[in-house]
């Protein structure tokens, strides 16, 4: 029984790729036949087994990878083992990667069919919009797509405020219902204080946002879109249509091999943002670059592009 119990642990540890320096054990157990019976003893024989040293590990001798923005990390997502970080739990802005949790909270909350009234309200939010009209009545399917592609902030308060009843008002509810999505996910570094990330008293860090786009990647919904690079969407008349490019540029101009989302971000306050993800061989890896030193539009994707470079040419899986 030893044997084979021996035997079956080092399938397993193949199994788990699993390799490293070997362990000695000055003891090792032999199996001798008596009279049809087995007798185990002991010798002072010396076996090795290897180390335990799960994967996926950096390859030796690789250099940090030269990332130049304030806060970056670099997650293996199938094993949520951190490869490379920055001051990666700082709490800091973080502009429209705000939406990933609007979406997520939406998702979870509505039926895609579902059908939205645009309001006044969403219709003046400032910045980056999908140019929703006031009174268009648009599908909550199309309106996720307004908010992950484009980065629509109308979009954003228009989900939001889908969730009040008749004669209720405002984004309170559904920023709620956000930060107890937070909460659930165990993010203690995380506060939203509006649907869009148009205020700057709300935070997060460079490692929740993995988190976050983690949990949203699942949602097969939430990663068609983001890895959407341009679609177009219509209000449920047929009248009125958007045209919506998508802000990553990953899965856009740049074409990046394996790319899969997931959201940009900017303001003032945060600088350039860009949460990203890209599979190559059902291995994917997040990495997430928060105020970029270079104050130019392309500058997160280009920190993003140089982070997800290091970590496939570098880490052994």
């Amino acid at each position: 029984m030893i044997t084979k119990s021996l035997i079956i642990f080092s399938i397993i540890l193949e199994s788990l790729g699993i390799t490293g320096i070997a362990k000695r054990f000055d003891e090792a157990v032999i199996r001798t036949e008596y009279n049809s019976a087995h007798a185990v003893v002991a010798s002072n024989i010396t076996t090795t087994l290897p180390d335990i040293i799960p994967r996926p590990k950096i390859k030796p001798g690789a250099e940090t990878p030269q990332i130049f923005a304030k806060n970056y990390i670099l997650v293996d997502n199938n094993t949520g083992k951190v490869l490379a970080k920055q001051a990666h739990k700082d709490r800091v802005p973080i502009a429209s990667t705000t939406k990933m949790m609007t979406a997520i909270v939406a998702l979870e909350n509505y039926d895609l069919d579902e059908v939205a009234t645009i309001s006044p309200d969403a219709v003046k939010q400032i910045g980056a919009t999908a140019h929703l009209r006031i009174g268009e009545r648009i599908t909550i399917h199309s309106l996720l797509k307004a908010l992950l592609i484009k980065s629509g902030n109308d979009a954003a308060y228009a989900l939001a405020e889908h969730m009040n009843q008749p004669g209720e008002s405002g984004i309170e509810k559904f920023v709620n219902k956000m930060n107890e999505k937070a909460r659930s996910l165990g993010l203690q570094d995380t506060n939203y204080r509006d649907p869009a990330g148009l205020d700057t008293a709300g935070y997060s860090t460079a490692y929740d946002l993995y988190v976050i786009a983690s949990n949203g990647l699942r949602n097969q919904v939430f990663a068609d879109i983001v890895s959407t690079g341009r679609d177009t969407v219509q209000n449920v008349d047929g009248t009125i249509f958007h045209d919506l490019k998508n802000s990553n540029r990953l899965v856009n101009e740049y074409a990046y091999p394996g790319a899969i989302g997931v959201k940009t971000g900017y303001m003032p306050e945060a600088g350039h943002i860009l949460v990203s993800a890209a599979k190559r061989n059902d291995h994917t890896l997040i990495g997430v670059v928060i105020n970029t030193y270079a104050d130019t539009a392309p500058a997160s994707a280009d920190e993003s592009r140089k982070l997800l470079d290091w970590g496939f040419s570098n880490i052994e899986w």
